[in-house]
């Protein structure tokens, strides 16, 4: 088909970004991108019937990532401000070929879409021999999807294995799990999330200067208090101007790095281990230093395979758009 029949949906939980898509060979091509915001949208139903209004036309099959557990074609995001369901994709766009699908499935899906100058590799691939790939993404919270290798294909398939326990391995790691235990009870449990991902480092950091173990200066103060806390640390650790923002990013450089190695063991991920999410390739030059694949190495008589596995940051803010629109056609061609 060269026609434009495809939508494609990116929902978090600030932005929804849509796009048509060209069901052709080769990757998929996006057009007609427009993003929304979530907080001022009624429901799913009315932010795919916006998109259809500003961008009238058929829709042959609809595919929406999701950041959530999808379960019987229905999620409840915890960081969105409504439940949603597949229902109300096929009520939008008038017929059953509507799905969604957890965000961090739609970037597994992705991945394949994307050229080499898209990521940006932090470990080359020094086992040549493929197998099942990985991927973990800090942002908002803490994605993780596996590609199983098939032949010479990869499918997909969703985790919720962001929410595992948070695992520390030294003396200042045990020191923040009893902290982070302390301060928030209601959490029930620390989860990796709570560790890695954009919250989990201005935790970090509140655990960094709360106890003591350096101090705040006045600039990042006022940055934290003036936006986004987390951008603030990220930002003064790139300049190394705030010694607080430094060992926090520190730590969570070290953390996430362990959590990915751990990814890479449960899933035998010799096809590669993909990073992705917002935070990643905003500090590129920090996980390039080496404390990021110091732990994602540190697995005792494990760690010589996992020097050897291919580590490469997705660098395509839009690779999750292109996923479930890979997913739809997917879906398209299976329906005959």
């Amino acid at each position: 088909m060269s026609e434009v029949t495809v939508l494609a949906g990116d929902i978090g939980g600030t932005h929804a970004r849509f796009a048509r898509v060209r069901a052709g060979h080769g990757p998929v091509v996006l057009e007609h991108e427009q993003v929304y915001d979530v907080p001022d949208s009624a429901s799913l139903e009315a932010l795919v019937a916006q998109y259809l209004a500003d961008h009238p036309g058929d829709v042959a099959v609809a595919a929406i990532g999701i950041a959530a557990p999808i379960v019987g074609g229905k999620a409840n995001p915890i960081n969105l401000p409504w439940a949603i369901s597949e229902d109300e994709v096929r009520s939008a766009i008038g017929h059953d070929h509507g799905y969604l699908l957890n965000d961090l499935l739609a970037n597994a899906w992705g991945i394949s879409e994307l050229s080499p100058d898209q990521f940006a590799e932090l470990q080359p691939d020094r086992i040549g021999l493929g197998g099942n790939r990985a991927v973990c993404s800090a942002g908002t919270g803490l994605g993780i999807a596996g590609m199983v290798a098939i032949g010479d294909r990869w499918q997909p398939f969703a985790s919720e294995g962001g929410h595992i326990d948070y695992g520390p391995r030294s003396a200042h790691e045990d020191a923040l799990l009893l902290y982070l235990r302390d301060q928030h009870p209601e959490w029930e449990h620390v989860s990796a999330e709570r560790v890695v991902s954009g919250p989990g480092l201005v935790h970090i950091w509140e655990f960094v200067t709360q106890t003591g173990r350096a101090q705040a200066g006045a600039e990042l103060m006022a940055a934290m208090a003036a936006g986004n806390p987390g951008t603030a640390i990220s930002q003064a650790a790139l300049a190394g101007s705030d010694a607080s923002a430094v060992l926090a990013m520190d730590m969570f450089v070290h953390a996430y790095g362990a959590q990915a190695g751990n990814l890479a063991l449960v899933l035998l991920s010799t096809g590669g281990m993909y990073i992705g999410g917002g935070i990643a390739p905003q500090i590129l030059p920090i996980l390039r230093r080496g404390g990021f694949l110091h732990s994602f190495h540190a697995k005792g008589r494990y760690d010589g395979i996992l020097e050897k596995m291919a580590v490469r940051v997705i660098l395509d803010d839009l690779c999750a758009l292109r996923g479930s629109a890979r997913f739809a056609l997917t879906r398209l061609e299976e329906s005959g």
